[in-house]
């Protein structure tokens, strides 16, 4: 049986146990003392006092006994078995009450119910509970609690942190946020799969806030979800359409011609894809979206078999991202991909590589660089070349699996 974590939290706080005030909580507070077995009638039982606690929050919000409801629920949720929502009471109260809290304990009281998650996932999970809200109000709080638990999505958590993004709206319905957290809600529904709830609430932010600053923004998304997840490209290419006309100084053009140039490039309409992604490179210069207009540029160029553009689209790429060590890399290798499978040209190949190894000669990938370089050198009749370089794997890399692959090649050219 899964041990509570009520009691260890209480002591961290160093309050007495449900020590409610409210006639309410005291009321629950009775009744969960009627525990069972962990039987399916007592996880019932369980579950229907935290949606109490939960529904006594709700309309508490403001109350000094809110902490001791959120207590609660965590508690009766962890007996009733139904974890996601234990975590998310559990990171109201780290949100709502941080110089209260013990995070280590905390901590290990999250890792009780994330026995359903992935390890990847508990890592997050526990690094949710890092983030300081000392010194914030209470609607601060709440809205940094909702952006991190939508970054976090966490398993089966979709339709508690939709509640609160319900409970937020709710109390704060005047909220200088409400316009930024609506958007948010609907990139919540969006992760989630709910497409239509997520086109709700981006049509809400553009005709519902009249001065937000996410009219742009939240009108190229609802595109987004029609072209990416509906696959109705008609209805997209209209709203994308309605963004350029509407807003033609917003920063979301070049993204919309980003998105326009993968809809074509869906739909096999090559010449206008490669337009549109030039216009999505001169609109976004050097910005992150720049970078997937360079790569989808690439991949209409090899669709249409004209690998040599591709690969110098890619080198192009890996020019303007000189200064971002991950998109460099994976521009020229994939620029000595192309070289190697479509272009037959190992020199090519060679001198891609050759320049992930001079402006990032300590890169993560260096080992794989340095094989695929040596291997080049090796298949081009540049015995000499290829054999310093699987040295110079052997002798940097010495422990990594291309380094043993290094050493077997070397063996044959020595022979």
């Amino acid at each position: 049986m899964k041990k509570t974590v009520l009691s260890l939290l209480l002591l961290a706080l160093c309050v007495p146990a449900f020590a409610a005030q409210d006639a309410v909580l005291a009321f629950y507070q009775r009744q969960a003392v009627m525990k069972g077995d962990s039987s399916r009638a007592d996880r019932a039982f369980a579950a229907d006092l935290a949606r109490e606690a939960k529904l006594w929050a709700r309309q508490n919000a403001k109350s000094p006994e809110l902490k001791t409801a959120l207590l609660m629920q965590a508690d009766y949720y962890l007996r009733a078995r139904e974890d996601a929502k234990a975590l998310v009471a559990m990171y109201q109260i780290r949100f709502f009450f941080p110089s209260a809290q013990d995070l280590t304990l905390l901590s290990s009281n999250v890792e009780q119910a994330m026995d359903n998650l992935d390890r990847g996932q508990k890592g997050q999970a526990l690094k949710m509970l890092a983030v300081n809200t000392e010194g914030k109000t209470r609607e601060e709080q709440y809205a940094l609690l909702l952006e991190t638990l939508v970054k976090g999505n966490l398993k089966d958590t979709y339709q508690p942190v939709n509640d609160l993004f319900d409970e937020f709206f709710v109390q704060y319905p005047n909220s200088k946020l409400a316009d930024k957290l609506t958007l948010l809600q609907g990139d919540w529904h969006r992760q989630n799969e709910n497409y239509n709830a997520a086109v709700t609430a981006y049509k809400k932010v553009n005709e519902l806030f009249p001065h937000t600053v996410y009219k742009a923004a939240s009108l190229r998304m609802t595109g987004d979800v029609y072209a990416g997840d509906l696959e109705d490209y008609e209805t997209a290419a209209a709203i994308y359409n309605q963004v350029l006309k509407q807003y033609p100084a917003s920063n979301e053009i070049g993204v919309v011609y980003k998105h326009l140039a993968v809809m074509e490039e869906n739909r096999k309409e090559y010449a206008a894809a490669l337009a549109w992604y030039d216009k999505a490179i001169s609109d976004l210069g050097s910005q992150p979206a720049a970078y997937d207009a360079w790569r989808g540029k690439a991949d209409v160029q090899v669709k249409m078999k004209d690998y040599q553009a591709a690969y110098n689209t890619l080198l192009a790429a890996a020019q303007v991202f000189a200064s971002d060590e991950d998109k460099y890399v994976a521009a020229l290798q994939e620029a000595a991909e192309i070289a190697q499978r479509r272009l037959k040209d190992l020199s090519l190949r060679a001198a891609a590589l050759e320049k992930i190894l001079l402006a990032y000669p300590k890169t993560q990938k260096a080992p794989q660089v340095l094989y695929d370089l040596a291997y080049s050198y090796e298949k081009a009749g540049k015995p000499s070349q290829a054999a310093e370089t699987y040295k110079r794997l052997i002798i940097n890399y010495p422990t990594d699996n291309y380094a043993s692959r290094a050493q077997g090649r070397l063996g044959r050219l020595e022979k």
